[in-house]
């Protein structure tokens, strides 16, 4: 059995992650349980879980340890965020699980966090490590092995043309490091292009009452991509953002700052320097005043790169080897 843990009270790339992880191991007909360090009231992921029929359970229900004491060395735990990494670090003397953690956070922090993230990378010498991108990795150091997120694919390309206004999102969370006051001052410099919030956060004053469509927190983006032509990222810091690997696979053309693994997933076109985010109007523009052959063509070349190289398939056998199943 493999035991995805976390501690999670809201949603965002750790949790898609863990949701489109829990699918692929139930289409490969691995047995997988997500565990929950916390329970949290109304969290997406819940029904999320639900509705593909994975279980789940709470730890504050019965007690962590006699959880990971009735544990094997046939079963597998994997371990997301600083607590739980930590956690499953120090009960792993109770038990000789395989323990495998992922670093998942791509920005810098501070104060009592940057606490816990040092000590989170400074035990990892107890576990098979992770890193969802590059920059991750070499922060890390003990022994991490590079693991980019994925995204499920359908099974024939997304074809479909773009809008006759260009509708251009944001999605995640509203904050400094995703720097939602640069896609804000974007939409107020191209009245021509409609720009849209999907989420929630500590800067959502810097949306509110403005003439852009603020969508607030959606659970899931799935009913949502078909109303975007581009996800517009304008980021601070990243690892390997969920949200562009779910864009692509929809047939939304990604545009980003080249911050975290965005160089390894975008072609220079589709990319500026973070520092000089402002160009990013270059290249909405362009995508404005092209026809919709060369949205088309972005569309269908950024498909490609997920199928190849970040579908859920392509990531499989990297998987199966970390778990020990081949």
């Amino acid at each position: 059995m493999i035991y995805l843990f976390v501690d999670s009270s809201g949603f965002g790339g750790i949790e898609s992650h863990i949701h489109q992880l829990s699918l692929l191991l139930q289409s490969q007909q691995v047995g997988v349980e997500v565990v929950f360090l916390n329970r949290y009231p109304d969290h997406p992921l819940y029904a999320q879980l639900s509705q593909s029929n994975i279980p789940f359970r709470f730890l504050r229900d019965t007690s962590i340890t006699r959880f990971f004491r009735g544990l094997s060395a046939v079963d597998v735990v994997h371990a997301h965020g600083y607590k739980a990494s930590i956690i499953a670090r120090g009960c792993r003397v109770l038990s000789g699980y395989h323990l495998v953690t992922t670093f998942h956070a791509g920005e810098s922090v501070s104060g009592k966090l940057a606490c816990y993230e040092w000590f989170n990378r400074y035990t990892a010498c107890l576990s098979y490590n992770l890193a969802v991108s590059r920059k991750i990795q070499k922060r890390q150091p003990f022994r991490c092995e590079l693991q980019r997120n994925f995204v499920h694919c359908k099974e024939d390309l997304v074809e479909r043309d773009r809008h006759e206004v260009l509708q251009v999102g944001f999605v995640g969370r509203l904050s400094h490091e995703k720097a939602i006051d640069r896609f804000v001052s974007l939409s107020e410099k191209m009245p021509s292009i409609d720009f849209h919030v999907y989420g929630d956060g500590e800067q959502s004053a810097l949306v509110n009452g403005l003439p852009l469509n603020w969508h607030g927190f959606v659970p899931s983006m799935a009913p949502h991509w078909q109303s975007l032509d581009v996800l517009l990222i304008t980021s601070r810091a990243e690892g390997m953002p969920m949200a562009a690997l779910e864009a692509m696979a929809n047939g939304v053309v990604v545009i980003s700052t080249d911050v975290g693994e965005m160089p390894s997933l975008l072609a220079p076109e589709c990319l500026v320097v973070e520092a000089r985010w402002q160009l990013l109007a270059d290249k909405l523009l362009k995508i404005e005043g092209q026809s919709k052959a060369y949205w088309r063509m972005l569309s269908q070349q950024q498909q490609q790169v997920v199928r190849g190289n970040y579908s859920d398939q392509a990531c499989w056998q990297q998987l199966s080897q970390i778990y020990q199943l081949s």
